[in-house]
């Protein structure tokens, strides 16, 4: 293996993938170990990692996005990178390069060889009884695999485990928080699954139930959650049946969730599951910076996309899946990237609403005005929004207005007062372009 220039010998290499590893010969999920055969060797204090082929993912931003996304919110997350991939010199495509979870398990918690277990596709969390073996698939009768032993020494990891999901069903409200948190890092629980629903990643907990790692931390003696599996994230699968610009900020999934519906009866968790929300908001929401990182990201590696013959998509379903509308891939109507993030803000701005919920940082000044020199007042608007461009020619400005789903419901120039009175209530986004200038602010029509 070569990375980077640097040669490493004798590494073991496999295949990796479900659904994805099956589908199509042509491009193949690794997983790479260096130590495999040679006891101790690693790449830059590495020794395994894995190289996903963004399955049914056309802009091969969605795991990587998420991931960061998670890293972000304070989340025990994978570091992950761009790959271009050549074996034998024959060129394999871009791959997102994600560190193995042994090695986060070293890297944050010194301790390469924690217990850990992974919830699978019917890994609900649902309390089933104190016998560790009943979540054993290895060990139980149900024909069904809930959980896999993932990490560490079994013969603790199913005691501990089973012992947890007893006390996150079971503890009564008034003792829940005190008790549940000396099992369970309960915040970060609430906040993983805040961003499943807000990044619509239905191969989670909120719909096929698995794809999450739970890591015993032996300093803090809890369970740990470890986000894990990121290419249906972003609204890419099940958007037959489920719709960014529809889908609920606390969905059946949560309220009537194992675990999640306490949320209903606790105060503390709701808190949790909505500060998640408007921090999401804030950073996702931000389209300006949002939409300029994915910009960048798709300026870098287009190319390496393009030359890539062995990906299940077209060059033009790369451009269009990053860009705005929907696109028919897979037997799904998949958003692209920038209609999901702005169906999604709208979406959760109004569950914000709904709840009456107060996020510190969250909302929109009365006067919006920024590094660009451009203001946008007032804001919240019944009728008029004032641009106020700060730059020389000005005449040569573009101004758009978008609704929610991207699309352009006003377009002007030379105008400095727009109306805004036949305009239905909502957010929509400004966007003033003049050159390779672009800038685009948030205002919420009242």
């Amino acid at each position: 293996m070569i990375v980077d220039g640097n040669i490493v010998d004798s590494v073991g290499f496999k295949r990796k993938g479900n659904i994805s590893g099956y589908s199509n010969p042509n491009k193949e999920g690794v997983k790479i170990k260096t130590n495999k055969y040679v006891a101790g060797k690693e790449y830059d204090g590495i020794k395994e990692f894995t190289l996903h082929m963004n399955f049914q993912d056309p802009t091969m931003m969605r795991e990587k996005l998420t991931y960061d996304i998670c890293a972000e919110m304070g989340l025990f997350s994978l570091r992950t990178a761009f790959a271009k991939v050549f074996i034998n010199n024959d060129y394999w495509g871009l791959y997102t390069l994600v560190e193995g979870k042994d090695e986060m398990y070293k890297q944050v918690f010194e301790n390469r060889d924690m217990d850990a277990i992974e919830s699978l596709d019917f890994g609900d969390m649902c309390f089933l009884s104190t016998n560790p073996t009943d979540y054993d698939y290895d060990n139980n009768s149900s024909g069904f695999p809930y959980y896999k032993f993932e990490n560490g020494d079994a013969s603790t990891a199913w005691p501990r485990f089973a012992t947890m999901i007893d006390r996150a069903n079971n503890t009564a409200d008034d003792q829940y928080l005190d008790t549940v948190s000396t099992y369970l890092n309960i915040e970060d629980f609430f906040r993983y699954q805040a961003i499943n629903v807000y990044l619509m990643n239905m191969d989670s907990y909120i719909d096929f139930k698995g794809n999450q790692i739970y890591v015993y931390d032996t300093i803090a003696k809890l369970w740990q959650v470890t986000p894990w599996d990121f290419n249906a994230s972003f609204g890419l699968w099940n958007t037959n049946n489920y719709q960014p610009a529809t889908y609920s900020m606390i969905p059946s999934a949560i309220s009537n969730g194992c675990i999640t519906s306490k949320l209903n009866s606790i105060p503390q968790l709701r808190t949790y599951y909505l500060d998640a929300m408007c921090e999401l908001n804030n950073t996702i929401g931000n389209t300006t910076e949002y939409f300029n990182k994915i910009d960048n990201w798709k300026t870098q590696i287009q190319q390496a996309v393009y030359d890539d013959t062995r990906k299940h998509v077209t060059n033009a379903d790369f451009d269009n899946g990053i860009e705005y509308g929907f696109h028919m891939l897979f037997g799904d109507n998949q958003p692209a990237l920038k209609t999901f993030i702005t169906q999604r803000l709208a979406v959760i701005t109004q569950g914000l609403a709904i709840e009456n919920y107060n996020c510190s940082t969250l909302g929109i000044d009365d006067n919006l005005e920024n590094s660009t020199g451009i203001t946008l007042y007032p804001n919240p608007t019944a009728d008029i929004i004032n641009i106020k461009l700060q730059h020389n020619n000005k005449d040569n400005y573009e101004i758009q207005i978008l609704n929610a789903v991207g699309q352009v419901v006003y377009l002007s120039k030379k105008e400095d007062k727009i109306s805004l009175k036949n305009l239905m209530s909502g957010i929509y986004f400004v966007t003033v372009k003049n050159g390779s200038f672009n800038y685009t602010g948030k205002i919420i029509k009242q």
